[in-house]
């Protein structure tokens, strides 16, 4: 007969190993369809792959809608990458001064603003109580005065002041003049760095001064338009090369521009664009090392190019020179000798983050120069204010 205690104790040991085959079959589930998760959680740090690889799939584009408000809660930003070339047009506010000009009147050469006080880097904003924006402009309030002076509104370091100049008829074309040199704008040619989803533009990365008025931080609003990089200057040891571009100001403008910072241009982008989605590097990511650099030296389709992040300097303020890059891809130290103008704003990828942007190249070696940090730039394109700030480095800056 057999014992009641062996009974019970054999009855236990089998409904424990029921418990722990059921408990091993779990575990196995689990462990199956959690890889099934991970492999469709897998992807790039482009959030435009996330869609591509997974359009086919309802759950997957659940876990992407999910993931991305995830992602915004914990800082994680994407925005459109740039690379592509920009036509630069940015203006005071007015006529630019940048010198005196002479008169040839029936009576002889005249100087008329030469006792008026005005200056160089003034900016002109009205004539006789008309605002005054373009060269058009003040020819057809001049062409309606008499004889007489007409009162000028000029603005320096910020401050507006009055005076009178008495214009003179130029007797080649009869039309009246102020016997000054002005400009509407200042113009070049730069890289667009990225694109907000909600529309906010940052470029160049740094800031747009002006050699013939001195003026920097006065130029504050104007437009970004597309252009073609036609040709290239090569740079040298001791000479910045530079993209060759026309700027068409007389096309659609791509974007206004809001903002003239130290550490680029930025404002609202009114084109379309499609450009692939990176996330924008937080603060420690940047690291010296391997990167790229997506800039267009031919036409209008930027290409990535190899470089190296030589040095990261940990800022906590917005600075233009937060890394030192040095270009080694074959095909851009062949093609422009390394860094060169028009190549500001392009932007830095590393490990398939957006780190930063190109701002300036070193003058006695065309192959290293250095970046500002995305991060920064990002803040200033979501900043509605406009942030005057000197420009230390303008003569070395690159576009």
């Amino acid at each position: 007969m057999q014992n009641t205690n062996d009974f019970s104790f054999s009855s236990a040991r089998g409904k424990i190993v029921r418990v722990l085959v059921i408990l091993a079959t779990v575990c196995l589930f689990a462990f199956i369809f959690g890889q099934s998760i991970t492999k469709n959680a897998v992807y790039d740090n482009t959030s435009s792959s996330i869609i591509k690889r997974n359009e086919q799939s309802v759950t997957a584009k659940r876990k992407l809608t999910y993931a991305s408000k995830y992602a915004v809660e914990n800082d994680n930003i994407y925005v459109r990458i740039g690379g592509k070339p920009i036509g630069i047009a940015i203006n005071a506010g007015g006529l630019i001064v940048i010198g005196e000009s002479e008169v040839l009147t029936d009576g002889g050469t005249v100087y008329p603003a030469r006792n008026s006080g005005i200056k160089v880097g003034d900016v002109i904003v009205s004539v006789n109580g008309n605002d005054i924006n373009s060269i058009y402009q003040l020819k057809t309030v001049l062409d309606g005065v008499s004889n007489d002076a007409v009162s000028v509104k000029a603005i320096r370091d910020g401050a507006a002041f009055d005076t009178n100049i008495l214009p003179a008829t130029d007797r080649l074309t009869g039309q009246k003049k102020l016997g000054l040199m002005l400009k509407e704008d200042v113009g070049g040619v730069g890289t667009l760095t990225f694109v907000t989803q909600d529309g906010r533009f940052g470029a160049l990365g740094h800031y747009i001064a002006d050699n013939e008025s001195g003026l920097s931080y006065e130029l504050t609003y104007g437009n970004i338009y597309k252009t073609s990089i036609d040709d290239i200057v090569k740079g040298e040891r001791g000479k910045a090369g530079g993209l060759v571009g026309d700027v068409n100001r007389l096309s659609t403008p791509i974007g206004k521009i809001t903002m003239n910072t130290n550490i680029g241009l930025f404002g609202e982008y009114t084109a379309d664009y499609d450009g692939e989605l990176y996330r924008i590097a937080q603060k420690g990511e940047a690291k010296p090392g391997a990167a790229k650099v997506y800039t267009t030296i031919d036409g209008t389709e930027p290409k990535f190019y190899d470089i190296d992040i030589v040095k990261v300097v940990s800022q906590s303020d917005a600075e233009e020179k937060g890394m030192v890059i040095a270009v080694r891809d074959k095909e851009l130290l062949e093609k422009t000798g390394g860094i060169v103008q028009g190549m500001s704003g392009s932007p830095i990828i590393q490990d398939g983050i957006l780190v930063g942007a190109v701002t300036h190249v070193f003058v006695q070696d065309p192959t290293r120069g250095y970046a500002v940090h995305s991060r920064f730039m990002y803040d200033y394109a979501t900043n509605s204010q406009s942030t005057a700030i000197s420009c230390e480095y303008c003569e070395e800056a690159v576009a």
